[in-house]
């Protein structure tokens, strides 16, 4: 009769096991498909459009490389790896299963998987700057039209508030005869 208690406390813990399982694979995981190297190169690759706008717009050398110096003190500041890793960990244990995170960690140990985790990077980065660069050439039109809606918006504003002001004005000087109050 003892055995029962135990396969049924067996039973509920197994999916703690597992999920704790999940949990350490998808850390294994981490470890080898480089996201920690993804993630300072995509703070990096963030910064890098803002640097090279400031550049194109006749900033300083210096100016600008101090600013990108500082960038990167921030995220060294802000962002901790280590402090983050069990957090991103849990994300990918909670979308995959045991199954397919041995599959992706078998990948990652094989050859093309290392080569994935030293090329996608710069793959990457270059596809975006590629598809962005259409919507960089075009910047400027979109900024006119933004500036276009913020004058208009700024003209509806100044036309109620001139509107509003003669009826405020209107109302100075007369009082409110006060509410009589029943008790």
């Amino acid at each position: 009769m003892k055995r029962i208690p135990i396969l049924v406390l067996a039973a509920l813990l197994a999916p703690l096991a597992r999920a704790e399982d999940r949990l350490s694979l998808a850390s294994q995981l981490l470890d080898l498909n480089g996201t920690a190297t993804f993630v300072q190169q995509s703070l990096e690759a963030g910064v890098k459009p803002y640097l090279n706008n400031m550049r194109a717009q006749g900033a300083p050398a210096d100016l600008v490389e101090s600013i990108h110096v500082e960038a990167r003190a921030f995220f060294a500041e802000n962002f901790k790896w280590d402090a983050a890793k069990p957090e991103i960990a849990k994300i990918y244990a909670d979308a995959f299963t045991e199954a397919e995170l041995r599959d992706m960690i078998t990948y990652y140990k094989s050859p093309t998987g290392q080569k994935a985790v030293e090329k996608l990077p710069d793959v990457t980065q270059q596809a975006m700057a590629r598809a962005l660069s259409g919507v960089q050439a075009h910047m400027p039109d979109f900024q006119q039209r933004v500036g276009a809606l913020i004058q208009d918006y700024k003209k509806k504003a100044d036309a109620a508030a001139a509107q509003a002001a003669p009826a405020a004005s209107g109302t100075q000087g007369t009082t409110a005869a006060p509410t009589p109050v029943s008790q």
